[in-house]
């Protein structure tokens, strides 16, 4: 990983830091690891699957920091807020919690167990709610704001701050994964777990299938940012964390936008180990996602539609056609990538590559790139950084506006090419026959090799 900027951890501490960060001082036992919880209308149960990695911790003579952001807005209904509230009295009590806060702070307690200590911040209550619009990424940053301060000050030890949530189990060797040197952050492999509700298991199982597909289709293309952007299995470097600003304080995508931002300072790996494992069940917490995506599926499974395969095709095309922006004439940059591009497509096929091109603004960004600077490094990291996980995602939603419409998820798979050692045949009625949830197994041994 580049070495960041002097300091970017105090720089960060000092200008974009939550104030709950202050926290991350007033610890009164060191740690080893630190892994940081949003959690909202959550009964005290879920702390059952964080047991097996912290039990094996503590087997090592070593110390976990949990730093959980129990958290609601003004918005949430009633019921969402006294459940919370439950919660709280539940974590409080566990281990005789001590307060951190002073009057006009954060209501945040502190206690020491067995094995681990646990921070537990109240976002819930009247007068600390969130903003309506800043929900799980600011619960998410004011979470790792404290665990950078704890890091900094010496009362962690961590090499990583980890984030999840409180539908996992994590796997007894969670936390021992040693960073790369050249790593900016590490994304844990993920497993869904059925509930045993089957129009849930079903929806969920539609779901992960759409995101391995979908990774599978960004590595067959040769994009850089063929990682999972799942907010339960993410771990980043505490520098590199400082120096993307921290988690966006969004209400939903959070995980998306800040593994794209740190794909740009360094690579992101995938950890190699024991999955972490999420239970399938529905969610209206968050605008999109998974909990949301997997209640919207299970009104009608059998209509779940996903890109078609021919969009990661054009994917390709164009990826490969931006080699030829490092030297391209500065006056006729876009052309010259484009025609490099348009020269393996038929006549319609070339339509619809412009017309996607155009709707996500690459004529023009290419051209005053060029004029910019005609070193090769130079542009080549800016085409990287340009067209990123998120101008990626608009350009094949453009090209599926252009003509390239969704198909049903099974047909998507049994037709992409990049899915092809999966056991499905290629018409669509013989794929229904295969389960579901052994189809995305099968995706994911794919993605592992």
């Amino acid at each position: 990983m580049p070495a960041p900027r002097k300091d970017v951890i105090a720089k960060y501490l000092e200008r974009y830091a939550e104030p709950e960060a202050a926290f991350g001082r007033r610890l009164k036992r060191r740690t080893d690891h630190v892994v940081v919880i949003p959690a909202q209308d959550e009964t005290p149960s879920f702390l059952k699957g964080f047991q097996n990695a912290l039990s094996a911790v503590r087997a090592r003579g070593n110390r976990v920091l949990c730093i959980i952001v129990v958290n609601a807005t003004d918005a949430h209904a009633a019921g969402v807020h006294a459940r919370n509230e439950s919660l709280l009295s539940t974590l409080k009590a566990h281990a005789q919690a001590v307060p951190l806060h002073g009057p006009d702070e954060t209501p945040c307690w502190y206690s020491e167990t067995d094995g681990f200590d646990l921070v537990v911040l109240d976002r819930n209550g009247k007068g600390h709610r969130l903003p309506r619009h800043e929900g799980v990424g600011l619960a998410r940053k004011i979470g790792c704001d404290l665990a950078l301060v704890a890091l900094r000050a010496g009362w962690c030890r961590a090499q990583l701050i980890h984030m999840t949530d409180c539908d996992v189990r994590l796997p007894t060797d969670y936390f021992d994964v040693r960073p790369p040197e050249s790593s900016a952050a590490m994304v844990y492999a993920f497993v869904h777990e059925p509930c045993g509700q089957p129009a849930i298991d079903e929806a969920h199982a539609c779901y992960e299938a759409y995101l391995r597909y979908y990774i599978l289709g960004l590595r067959y293309a040769g994009s850089g940012y063929d990682f999972h952007t799942i907010g339960s299995c993410i771990a980043t470097q505490p520098a590199t964390y400082a120096g993307v600003r921290g988690v966006p304080k969004r209400q939903a995508g959070e995980d998306f936008y800040l593994l794209n931002k740190i794909a740009k300072l360094g690579p992101i790996h995938t950890v190699v180990g024991s999955p972490i494992t999420i239970r399938a069940r529905t969610s209206l917490r968050v605008p999109f996602g998974t909990g949301r995506a997997t209640h919207e599926i299970a009104q009608n499974v059998d209509a779940y539609r996903i890109y078609d395969p021919r969009i990661f095709e054009f994917l390709k095309v164009w990826l490969a056609a931006l080699v030829a922006f490092d030297d391209a004439p500065s006056a006729r940059a876009y052309d010259t990538v484009c025609r490099r591009a348009s020269a393996t497509l038929g006549s319609s096929d070339r339509d619809r590559l412009a017309t996607a091109l155009s709707a996500i603004d690459a004529p023009k960004a290419l051209s005053e790139a060029a004029a910019q600077s005609k070193v090769i490094g130079v542009r080549r990291k800016w085409t990287y950084d340009w067209f990123d996980a998120f101008r990626t995602l608009k350009f094949l939603h453009a090209l599926r506006d252009a003509g390239l419409v969704d198909v049903p998820w099974r047909q998507a798979i049994a037709n992409a090419p990049f899915c092809r050692s999966v056991n499905l045949s290629g018409a669509a009625t013989e794929v229904k026959k295969t389960e579901a949830f052994d189809i995305c197994r099968q995706l994911a041994r794919l993605e592992e090799r």
